[in-house]
């Protein structure tokens, strides 16, 4: 079944790579009794590491419905319920005696009443915390964490509102209920009975290598600073495209009857819709973002994933066909807050491999050229300088990093034929000039206008859609309207 699509997709993916500026691009594709690969381009530019199916990197969200599968087992257990108040099953007085009533299911489905997050991230050195004790410091201190602390941490139960630190909560459950490390539960129940033999959680004890993740700034990559996160169950998960397709494919055989990682009928209350999503015909189930189902043959769930600042992952099931797709590239446009799946290489391969499987890959192909080439603007010592307040206005403000990291400017590189102009210097006193200011959104603010227009017109070559530095980021700065 999997021959033309993966002949394709060989074809498509060195110029998907080339043309999105990703330096390194895999996917798996897989039907309930079939797995295929392909990867192109690099995992590390300086290197010259290959990318392949195998190569591990930070899956982000891809962690959420791992988290959800284990609750589910306890659910199965008798242990919980979609509807038990999550206080009932978290330590006495964690949320602190303020906090609204939501159930296990609301925070499943993002609507437990925290305001949208991205990743709650730290250092790599910072010491370990569980995962218990930072939902209780959290929500001692009641403010979200980017920016300093410009919005609270909760709003309104009930609407729909994305949250990372949500899914910690919930992961934080699994940790309570069963006495047993959240690591080393999802280890044993999920990860292991899958087969993702080079999955893992970063749990603050030990953070995995892998593929080196790319800031980019038009074709000028650099390798993005080192995090962790606080809310690992969220978003702390280290995968390859092959191992997270295996996860895929024992959901693939639990749709069509099989008991797997939970039963036929847990995972379709996963995968049933709760809420709407903001994108049109998008629905959020159970740790799962779902098409509409009223697509019929053509209805998927699955999840987009991101890492800041050099990973973008998009995985799909497709339960009508028997398909599955996982895709991931070691890019992230800093000129855009947000890299959709409509432009990038991970969400486009995956994508056009469930539209081939469906419909039939192209019979013939055009020769498409891979190789990288300029599209946007050359390095310079100023435009250095002004990625590295980008850099610094994103980790240090957005996210909300205190402490100083240290840069690899030394692995930066182009995708196309030069790299003359390139200062590391004037890279790394911008990321000061914005760390001295954050995490204050109007001293960021401030700092971007005062860049002038040199760097306005800038970040329009690098593929902005707004003519100024983007900074800070207006909802999570309190400033959108």
């Amino acid at each position: 079944m999997l021959d033309d699509v993966m002949a394709a997709l060989g074809t498509v993916l060195p110029r998907l790579a080339a043309v999105t500026g990703t330096p390194g691009v895999a996917v798996a594709v897989a039907t309930s009794a079939e797995l295929r690969t392909a990867a192109t381009g690099f995992a590390d530019l300086a290197a010259g590491t290959p990318m392949t199916a195998g190569t591990l990197a930070p899956a982000g969200s891809l962690t959420k419905p791992v988290t959800g599968l284990a609750f589910m087992q306890l659910a199965e257990a008798g242990m919980t319920g979609l509807d038990t108040p999550v206080d009932d099953v978290l330590p006495a007085g964690l949320r602190g005696p303020g906090a609204a009533p939501v159930t296990t299911a609301m925070l499943a489905a993002h609507q437990g009443g925290y305001y949208s997050d991205i990743v709650t991230a730290t250092a790599p050195t910072a010491p370990a915390e569980p995962i218990l004790e930072y939902v209780r410091r959290r929500h001692g201190a009641g403010r979200a964490v980017e920016y300093g602390g410009v919005l609270p941490l909760v709003t309104e139960p009930g609407p729909y509102s994305y949250s990372s630190f949500g899914i910690g909560v919930l992961g934080g459950v699994v940790e309570h209920l069963t006495g047993e490390p959240y690591a080393a539960r999802v280890r044993r129940t999920v990860f292991d009975p899958a087969g993702m033999t080079a999955t893992s959680i970063d749990d603050g004890h030990g953070t995995p290598t892998g593929a080196t993740g790319y800031m980019a700034f038009g074709d000028w990559c650099v390798p993005s600073p080192p995090l962790r996160t606080a809310a690992y169950p969220g978003v702390g998960m280290y995968t390859s495209v092959t191992d997270f397709a295996r996860l895929l494919q024992s959901l693939l055989r639990t749709a069509r009857g099989d008991h797997g990682l939970v039963t036929p009928d847990s995972l379709a209350t996963m995968a049933t819709p709760r809420v709407p999503r903001p994108r049109p015909r998008s629905f959020s189930g159970l740790t799962l973002e779902l098409a509409d189902p009223a697509l019929g043959d053509d209805w998927w769930w699955g999840h987009t994933a991101a890492f800041p600042w050099g990973f973008w992952w998009e995985a799909r099931v497709w339960p009508h066909r028997d398909l599955a797709a996982v895709a991931v590239g070691n890019r992230w446009d800093m000129a855009r807050f947000h890299n959709p799946a409509t432009r990038s290489a991970p969400g486009l391969a995956v994508e056009w491999a469930g539209h081939w499987a469906a419909s039939g890959a192209p019979a013939k192909l055009p020769d498409m050229d891979g190789r990288p080439r300029w599209t946007g603007p050359r390095p310079t010592p100023e435009s250095s300088r002004w990625m590295g307040v980008l850099t610094g206005e994103r980790t240090h403000g957005l996210l909300g990093v205190t402490e100083r990291l240290p840069l690899s400017t030394i692995g930066a590189r182009s995708l196309g034929d030069d790299s003359a102009g390139w200062d590391p210097e004037a890279f790394a006193r911008g990321v000061e000039q914005a760390r001295a200011v954050a995490p204050d959104p109007e001293a960021l603010g401030v700092l971007g206008r005062e860049l002038g227009p040199a760097a306005a017109l800038w970040m329009l070559e690098c593929g902005a859609s707004s003519a100024d530095l983007t900074m800070p980021v207006g909802f999570y700065a309190g400033t959108a309207h």
